[in-house]
């Protein structure tokens, strides 16, 4: 056992765990809002609020799961949140009518953030690669999950969610076993001779900065992780972005049914934008990697947000699908670059917290859009919702980019 512990982990059993985690996730949240309506006679806003909690229910297993990171045992922690995926995913093979449905979606959602974020936690502890290569071989592996996922959704829903459900859980299984094996290894964050090369890159000069003044919160053996202007500005980055990409996950997938588009088609949608992420990742990430952070996160998010007003001048499928690809393009260029960010600017000491931060904002985001996006369609506020979400994004890069300038020139 002694010397199990002084093993780091592998960056291909990290990445393994991440692709049956998120095919998982894939198969369970692009079809709650269409089991909902569909099969359960709900709303769209009875809809959107049983997200909004289970959007709360993932920040809460964020939130504990970095506190357990940091503060207890990691290993035990991605077991547990493993654990309580899978037995509340496999009840929903059983069990899945009105209110039971909510329920098993709430307390599968406490598993699903613990597991992200613990995830997440372990891949900045993997010494071997620079954590820009990491966390974007974990992004292309996430999008691999969502191509798997959604396939089979595409494919089987029409024979009953409950079978979704068994495949999801076998999933989970599959993780539980992935982990139980090989994550009970050192989890202190290392830094090797190729992240060395990382912290010489042009953001070095706002991470120092930004370190510096966390470290004073870093004491005895309960470290904290300070809030500072850039990741406030970084939190509301996060928060916009994933309420409006909620939005293609949940309202979206039944708007598009109302104008006639299929389920399958609507799969076909996302796994088109896991096969553009799989394909051009490598190429995007080789450019992103070159420039700082903040060029990338806020060229990504600008390119997002313009996805959302081209909303406004489509009506055949083939332009949603040209809108669809844009925004993946702001997805590919900003979504893998936040976390390894956070990485940079915060200390190694609390690593649990800091992408436990990036999961809650990311939940959050996910709590809000599923309501707001409920209840702008239940009314029929088709530009409202679109021209919102884009002025939302517009202003929240702008604080970005000000707040990253201002904290390189102060330190210049």
């Amino acid at each position: 056992m002694a010397v199990a512990q002084e093993k780091k982990l592998n960056e291909k059993w990290l990445l393994l765990a991440n692709l049956a985690a998120n095919t998982g996730h894939a198969m369970i949240w692009p079809v709650t809002t269409l089991h909902m309506t569909l099969s359960l006679g709900q709303s769209l806003t009875m809809s959107g609020l049983v997200l909004l909690v289970a959007a709360l229910m993932n920040v809460l297993g964020s939130f504990v799961a970095g506190q357990l990171f940091d503060r207890w045992k990691p290993y035990p922690a991605l077991l547990g949140a493993t654990v309580v995926a899978f037995l509340s995913v496999g009840t929903l093979f059983f069990y899945n009518g009105w209110p039971v449905f909510a329920i098993l979606i709430w307390t599968a959602s406490i598993g699903l953030g613990g597991i992200t974020t613990l995830l997440n936690a372990y891949a900045t502890t993997v010494s071997s690669k620079n954590t820009r290569v990491i966390f974007n071989n974990m992004y292309i592996v996430l999008n691999v999950g969502v191509v798997l996922g959604t396939l089979v959704v595409g494919y089987l829903f029409d024979y009953g969610f409950s079978w979704l459900m068994l495949i999801a859980a076998t999933l989970y299984l599959v993780l539980g076993i992935v982990v139980s094996i090989f994550f009970n290894v050192e989890t202190t964050p290392q830094t090797s001779a190729v992240s060395a090369v990382e912290e010489a890159d042009n953001d070095s000069l706002i991470a120092d900065q930004v370190q510096e003044e966390t470290k004073q919160e870093v004491t005895g053996h309960r470290p904290k992780l300070k809030m500072t202007a850039l990741l406030f500005w970084i939190a509301g980055f996060l928060l916009i972005m994933y309420l409006s990409y909620m939005l293609w996950e949940t309202a979206m997938a039944t708007y598009l049914h109302r104008i006639g588009i299929s389920t399958s088609h609507y799969a076909n949608l996302w796994v088109l934008n896991g096969l553009t992420i799989i394909i051009f990742q490598k190429m995007i990430s080789n450019w992103a990697n070159k420039r700082n952070y903040a060029i990338s996160v806020i060229l990504g998010g600008l390119i997002f947000a313009l996805s959302f007003l081209l909303m406004l001048f489509v009506g055949h499928f083939w332009e949603i699908i040209l809108v669809f690809e844009l925004l993946t393009l702001g997805e590919m260029l900003a979504s893998p670059q936040v976390p390894a960010w956070v990485a940079q600017i915060t200390p190694k000491e609390v690593s649990g917290q800091a992408q436990g931060f990036v999961g809650m904002m990311i939940s959050l985001g996910r709590m809000l859009g599923p309501v707001y996006g409920g209840v702008m369609l239940d009314h029929g506020w088709f530009a409202g919702l679109f021209i919102s979400v884009f002025a939302g994004m517009v202003l929240v890069n702008l604080g970005l980019y000000v707040v990253a300038r201002k904290t390189k020139r102060k330190r210049a």
